[in-house]
């Protein structure tokens, strides 16, 4: 089964490598990955004395970050010399060193004689400090991982478990003994004055619950009592999903920030902030079609339905017994029911249609279940948004503007949705939404436990013997966003772009709240106001390529067409879509020269 998802918002999936300042170069907002063998062959291109010099260069700038990181370490508070580490660490760099040596020009024209590709920059701040790699293949060719599609839909259906059929007192005892486990761990590596290896228990807290939700028992040789945590009998296993291609222009450089409401001294108040500490990142850009292979080996829980009716003891496999109450994780994992397995014939071929109907109803439940989670997931940045960003006592200003345009795409979407990758945040890679609705007062205690939600440097102003406590109706208190000229952008949504359901109001609710969503308007409007540079136009693609083709609607007497170059090009298969647009300049008082891509709508 192959299902096309569209991108609504960037997204980033690391390799765990960090691209610093002599890994990357930036040149005319279009970035340019190097190499060793790149650096080595331009001092070589260079000739003469070009390595010593360089190496006289950079050691200058190497003792200079290490006095200064002493300066920082007698001096910790003073954010002056954190930011002269950061301007020595760019400044560090191949271009710095052609600039200083007088061949910059030299130096560009090396770059673009490279083979691989470079990759446009959605940021006017084109100095940054690190950038994260996308997923790659062995011929560097990018690539979504299907585990990482496969694990945002194990966390829906997780929370779907929880919300439909988990007993709360029984998941509450199970949170509460491992968190007393923890706190018992702690004591006794403080009444011993050693180390207390806080992560390793955060890694593992409570998979009993997801094991309660996937995994099949298990009796072991030599053993009576049954096990559930053996990946073997995983039915999750039964899920299969394929790594995507992702064409090479779909592909961009985004600028991260850190969004969040600060407390303000002296009883000032609160105020919307941006932070930019977070990195930068290569990005799958919003309005690309992914084509993900989504596959379910039902022929595994076929043979274990025709191995019996009784599934509460199991099947013995040597001495072990295994799938011991699969039924029940069947209908939690696929929806499926032993009069599903019933309507299939016994010498039916495994492609043949009974088959594929029991993979289309485990697909609608699966997609169901994901849109449910995503409907939670996005009433809750909805309500940060509105309730604590945007809020006008914060003064976000033209912050809340932007905002409200990134994340239009989320809540106007009318498909299911996917949320994943890199700065999906605790709401996306756990079942937080379920603990805050349901188990409040445990989690805050499980947030202090782990120091969830506190701020790093909040050590500096607690008193001796004060400890952080948690809020947990102030969690999430920020956002990793990615920032653009006039847009502000959640990360890592995408939407199922052939969901018969499309077409309908979109609704984020969650529980017994809900919220209405505004849709995409269902027609352009001409322009409101005056025609000026930094006016927002609603226009149509009539030619595809890059440059595209817009027809702006400014009048119904005059609707000109202007060329529009943009990083990725514009498919022919969007010509009749309508988008927004921003007016970058005007020829006398109401040609329009130049303007500039905003979204589709």
């Amino acid at each position: 089964m192959e299902l096309r998802f569209r991108t609504l918002t960037p997204l980033h999936i690391g390799d765990g490598s960090s691209l610093h300042s002599f890994d990357y170069a930036v040149e005319k907002g279009r970035f340019y990955r190097t190499s060793r063998r790149f650096f080595e062959n331009f001092l070589d291109n260079l000739g003469g004395d070009a390595p010593e010099r360089f190496a006289s260069w950079s050691g200058d700038i190497v003792e200079q970050m290490e006095q200064c990181e002493k300066d920082r370490r007698r001096d910790p508070r003073n954010r002056d010399y954190n930011q002269k580490m950061s301007d020595l660490r760019k400044n560090h760099s191949l271009r710095e060193f052609a600039i200083s040596m007088k061949v910059e020009s030299k130096f560009l024209d090396f770059l673009k004689q490279q083979k691989t590709p470079s990759l446009p920059i959605f940021s006017s701040d084109d100095r940054m400090q690190e950038i994260r790699g996308f997923q790659r293949d062995a011929d560097e060719r990018v690539f979504l991982p299907g585990s990482s599609v496969k694990g945002c839909i194990r966390t829906a259906l997780l929370y779907n478990f929880l919300e439909k059929y988990a007993d709360h007192e029984k998941v509450r005892q199970m949170l509460k003994e491992q968190l007393d486990g923890v706190k018992r761990d702690r004591d006794e590596a403080e009444r011993r004055h050693s180390k207390f290896n806080v992560e390793r228990h955060r890694k593992q807290f409570c998979e009993e619950i997801e094991h309660l939700a996937f995994r099949a028992g298990m009796i072991p040789e030599r053993s009576n009592q049954a096990k559930y945590s053996e990946a073997q009998d995983d039915l999750l296993k039964c899920l299969l999903v394929s790594d995507v291609a992702v064409p090479p222009d779909a592909v961009g450089i985004e600028k991260i920030d850190l969004y969040l409401v600060k407390k303000l001294p002296k009883g000032a108040g609160y105020e919307a902030q941006r932070q930019r500490q977070a990195p930068a990142v290569e990005a799958i850009q919003p309005d690309q079609d992914l084509f993900v292979r989504l596959d379910f080996d039902i022929e595994l829980l076929l043979v274990l339905h025709r191995l019996g009716e009784s599934d509460e003891k199991g099947f013995k496999l040597g001495r072990e017994t295994h799938f011991i109450g699969w039924r029940e994780k069947a209908k939690i994992a696929f929806g499926l029911e032993a009069a599903d397995f019933d309507a299939v014939p016994k010498n039916t071929k495994w492609n043949g249609p009974e088959i594929e109907k029991v993979k289309s109803k485990a697909l609608a439940h699966v997609l169901d279940c994901c849109r449910k989670f995503s409907d939670a997931q996005a009433e809750a940045l909805n309500t940060w948004q509105k309730e604590e960003f945007c809020n006008p006592k914060h003064n976000a200003g033209a912050m809340a503007r932007h905002l409200e345009i990134g994340t239009g795409r989320v809540f106007s979407a009318r498909g299911a949705r996917l949320h994943l990758g890199f700065a999906t945040g605790f709401e996306g890679m756990t079942v937080v939404l379920h603990l805050l609705a349901q188990h409040k007062k445990l989690f805050a205690e499980i947030m202090e436990m782990f120091g969830i939600g506190d701020s790093p440097s909040a050590w500096k102003n607690r008193r001796p013997g004060e400890t952080y406590r948690a809020n947990p109706d102030k969690f999430p208190k920020s956002h990793r966003l990615a920032t653009r000229p006039g847009e502000i952008l959640p990360l890592g949504w995408l939407e199922w772009a052939d969901d018969p359901l499309a077409v309908a109001q979109p609704t984020h609710a969650a529980g017994s709240a809900s919220i209405s969503v505004p849709a995409a308007p269902s027609a352009p409007v001409f322009l409101k106001g005056s025609l000026k540079p930094g006016a927002e136009l609603d226009a149509e693609l009539v030619e595809g390529g890059n440059p595209g083709h817009f027809k702006l609607f400014i009048r119904e007497d005059y609707q000109p067409t202007v060329a529009l170059k943009y990083a990725a090009g514009f498919k022919n298969e969007d010509i009749g879509r309508y988008a927004r647009v921003r007016v970058k300049n005007v020829k006398g008082k109401e040609e329009v020269t130049v303007v500039e891509f905003v979204r589709f709508w």
